[in-house]
């Protein structure tokens, strides 16, 4: 089995790494696809591996015209791989990854699988409805069509899909969530003490961008310090956007570390009470899940992708971010049961594992081919 991933997001994050690594230890021919812009920082790339190619295929400025930027890099893609040889597409997203598979599909009659991700819903058939004629027919043509969560799959199927496509896309959907690192099962927290910290210690890891809303947490923190009890939140993740570092930066209750490593996340994580980050736009959530590895209940926002997975105050609570006696509200419900969030936070991590992940899409590869 030979299969060619389109992968335009490994550029950012290494998780899909677990992934191919396990594909090619199963003896799977693989190749992966990784176009960027010309100006992308190069200290942000986070794919690696013998089986990929990450190519400098169009300007940051074509993204303002969806079909230039594709074309562009459709005509560096058909140039690189011998499609003769390939028995499977796997674009791991609809609109842009899913857009190329269409085109070897189309060309070369290359079966596909398209995964549906936050940014296919909350950019593409949200803010741009003269493509969603052109995500429906990337998503009829498919083979199987992939979300990473159900509330993914339920909106898209609620707002987009037109009954005459209805039943015969939902026989072809699946939801299958990402994995977490093998490292956070290996170094699994199970000495969590019950004593809280005095101020309560929040943490949240993430990328400091708009979607992120980390100014938007501060101050949900804040109003719990000013109604509840005393509470300080940390942070973690890199300075992407440097006016966002200035709002944290100006917060007396914030402690920043920049990016850590594994090593760093998992023993400031063993110290903190609760795991909080509120994205406006969220198509999995792994830093959730990391943090459930340590024993931390999280908090995370209602609708987005990790907000399907369990319920209401199974591992955590599920936010309304504009409503801060909310997130009061649910903090305090945590701390009522808190040995039994720990607990139960820590028993669902080990859900997210990527043996099990590579598993299922290994059983969904082999009943395209016979088919």
């Amino acid at each position: 089995m030979h299969i060619l991933h389109i992968n335009s997001y490994y550029s950012t994050t290494p998780l899909y790494q677990n992934l191919y690594d396990r594909q090619v230890a199963a003896g799977m021919a693989l190749d992966v696809y990784v176009p960027i812009a010309k100006e992308f920082p190069k200290d942000r790339l986070a794919a690696k591996g013998d089986y990929c190619q990450i190519v400098e295929a169009f300007h940051q400025a074509d993204r303002y015209v969806f079909h230039l930027k594709h074309y562009k890099i459709w005509q560096d893609l058909k140039k690189r791989y011998a499609f003769d040889q390939i028995d499977l597409v796997h674009a791991h997203s609809l609109f842009s990854n899913g857009w190329l598979a269409h085109k070897v599909y189309l060309t070369h009659k290359i079966p596909y699988v398209v995964a549906v991700r936050s940014a296919d819903i909350r950019t593409f058939f949200q803010k741009m409805p003269w493509l969603r004629r052109l995500g429906l027919k990337i998503l009829a043509d498919a083979e199987q069509v992939v979300f990473i969560s159900e509330n993914s799959r339920r909106e898209v199927f609620a707002k987009y899909i037109p009954d005459s496509m209805r039943a015969d896309l939902e026989a072809k959907t699946q939801v299958i969530a990402n994995g977490i690192d093998d490292y956070w099962h290996t170094n699994r927290y199970d000495a969590k003490q019950a004593e809280l910290h005095q101020p309560l210690r929040f943490v949240c890891t993430a990328k400091l961008l708009k979607e992120k809303q980390i100014p938007k947490l501060i101050s949900l923190v804040d109003y719990y310090n000013q109604h509840a009890q005393a509470a300080e939140l940390h942070l973690i993740g890199p300075a992407w956007d440097e006016s966002i570092l200035a709002q944290v930066k100006d917060q007396p209750l914030v402690t920043y570390y920049g990016p850590k490593d594994h090593d760093g996340m998992r023993d400031l994580y063993q110290q903190m009470d609760i795991f909080a980050l509120v994205s406006s736009r969220e198509t999995f959530g792994l830093v959730y899940v990391e943090a459930m590895s340590q024993g931390l209940p999280v908090i995370y926002t209602q609708g987005e992708g990790f907000d399907s997975y369990y319920p209401n105050y199974e591992v955590g609570a599920s936010l309304d971010p504009d409503r801060p006696d909310n997130f009061v509200h649910h903090v305090q419900a945590i701390l009522a049961d808190y040995p039994g969030f720990c607990q139960r936070a820590l028993a669902h991590s080990q859900d997210f594992s990527w043996d099990k992940i590579s598993g299922r899409y290994d059983k969904l590869y082999q009943g395209i081919l016979k088919a």
